[in-house]
């Protein structure tokens, strides 16, 4: 089975991996469990998305970003406190879904009220493609392939969505996410073609 391309996600956790390791050793000083900051995280990305319905889209952002930040350390505080379980990583991974979601919906929700269906739709094929891109690496893991392939993994994916509402480029950023989402589904899908193509 040929090694998957890295993608811009595992160049950028490189580049991160001393600060991480650091927060992660703070935060394990402290005593905090991995699976409280996993759930920290998601409750923010909650609110996010409460900020983005009520039309606080640069607030969202912030928000957003912060439960995400939040997010990425509780791997690295879980392997250095020596708590690693497969329960934490399968509810890392659920309410990382649920966080990004939350915030696409509330977008989808004051786009609605504010009357611009095409944000709406938008932000729904946004929605649909980023839990896909999610879908087709979890469905190609169950086969036993490495699938972390693609243009928008969750952390470009993050930060395209910060970006966009920080910067106010709303429509051209929901329209990046939306596309470039359902080009990294069709990449996933030819990898995994191509490697049980020849198997």
């Amino acid at each position: 089975m040929s090694a998957p391309r890295q993608s811009l996600t595992n160049s950028l956790r490189r580049l991160f991996d001393p600060l991480l390791a650091r927060s992660a050793a703070a935060l394990s000083r402290l005593g905090i469990a991995p699976n409280t900051l996993t759930v920290l995280g998601f409750l923010i990305c909650l609110g996010a998305g409460g900020l983005a319905a009520l039309g606080y889209l640069f607030w969202a952002g912030l928000i957003f970003l912060m439960g995400s930040a939040l997010d990425a350390l509780d791997g690295p505080l879980a392997r250095h406190s020596g708590r690693s379980s497969l329960f934490g990583a399968f509810l890392d991974s659920t309410l990382d879904r649920y966080g990004e979601a939350a915030l696409l919906v509330g977008l989808a929700t004051h786009f609605a009220t504010a009357g611009q269906p095409l944000l709406v739709f938008l932000t729904s094929l946004a929605l649909l493609g980023s839990l896909m891109v999610s879908y087709t690496r979890a469905r190609a893991e169950g086969l036993g392939i490495d699938n972390a392939v693609g243009l928008l993994t969750r952390l470009e994916r993050v930060g395209l969505l910060t970006l966009t509402l920080l910067i106010g480029w709303t429509t051209l950023g929901l329209l990046a996410l939306a596309l470039l989402t359902q080009v990294t589904v069709a990449q996933r899908v030819l990898r995994v073609h191509q490697e049980t193509s020849s198997s």
